[in-house]
């Protein structure tokens, strides 16, 4: 069930009542304006290009399950973004379905079907009871066709799509289910981990099937790495959750973390509570061919570096 604050727009299944308050000609509860307005689109614009958007944009509230795009269906160009809750992306294929993305406060959706408008090509469906800003895609382009540093701002987002699809590209070419399982876990705990003392919680809200699926490997695969970090004390696994005791270390199997554009502030407030790992130094011949970075991650983790030992 979806229930939208008000009666604007015309997408399919956004429609009910709901109750909201905010400046004058927005409505949307104070905390959810909060999440807004720290969201890539708006963070650090001139306040009078953000005054002039928010009028425009509803406010909803998602129950569990609930479903915000559906695969091949077309409810009109908007753009999502999300205030509170987690949703899965999710794509079908003659039969099967896959969780390609997990969405949490500030992440945005559906940005580029305003400009490449036909039928979802994606299913959007809340993993927890959830809160999203619903935004037209006329009104986001009539906003930054007429404000230069809100059109720059837009690409900016758009290019930081792109940013991660690259990444995302990058770690299934190079890392193995155990780099890539870590990546995830540390991305999690960066835009949606709740710190407390030296560990981060993150509850990801996702079943031992779909987190095999976003990583894109066996679900017998992905348990093992999860049991593997468990053994090593670096986290400890609760229902649809984890909790990273030491993400410094974690870190360590998953060299893309630490890169500049995907910052992660839960690994810099872990490093200054343990000390920094200081990889051995491993030879070429030692790597087993690999290149010296991942080979010292394989002799300090204790397993092989060998290419043939690799699981992808």
């Amino acid at each position: 069930m979806i229930h939208l604050v008000d009666g604007r727009g015309s997408r399919s299944g956004l429609d009910g009542p709901a109750h909201g308050t905010g400046p004058p000609g927005c409505s949307g509860h104070g905390e959810d304006l909060d999440v807004l307005c720290s969201a890539p689109l708006l963070d650090g614009l001139d306040p009078k290009d953000v005054a002039a958007l928010l009028p425009a944009f509803r406010f909803a509230t998602i129950d569990l399950d609930g479903e915000l795009l559906t695969q091949g269906e077309s409810g009109g160009p908007q753009m999502f973004i999300v205030l509170d809750g987690r949703f899965a992306l999710t794509r079908r294929h003659r039969g099967r379905r896959a969780v390609t993305a997990v969405l949490g406060p500030g992440d945005c959706v559906g940005e580029l079907g305003v400009f490449d408008p036909g039928r979802d090509t994606s299913t959007l469906r809340a993993l927890t009871a959830a809160r999203v800003a619903v935004l037209c895609g006329q009104d986001l382009l009539e906003w930054a066709t007429t404000r230069p540093h809100a059109a720059a701002r837009l690409l900016h987002v758009l290019a930081r799509r792109l940013h991660r699809t690259d990444a995302a590209v990058f770690d299934l070419a190079v890392l193995d289910v155990q780099g890539r399982v870590a990546n995830a876990l540390l991305d999690f705990a960066t835009r949606f981990g709740q710190p407390h003392r030296s560990t981060v919680q993150v509850a990801h809200g996702l079943t031992q099937v779909q987190l095999a699926q976003l990583v894109r490997a066996f679900r017998e695969r992905v348990n093992k790495a999860l049991a593997d970090f468990a053994s090593r004390s670096w986290l400890r696994q609760e229902r649809h959750s984890v909790v990273l005791t030491d993400p410094a270390r974690l870190s360590q199997w998953a060299p893309t973390a630490a890169e500049p554009e995907l910052q992660r502030p839960w690994l810099t407030a872990g490093l200054t509570r343990s000390r920094r790992i200081n990889l051995p130094k491993v030879t070429a011949a030692d790597g087993g061919g690999l290149d010296s970075e991942e080979a010292a991650v394989a002799h300090y983790c204790g397993r092989s570096a060998s290419p043939a030992s690799r699981t992808f």
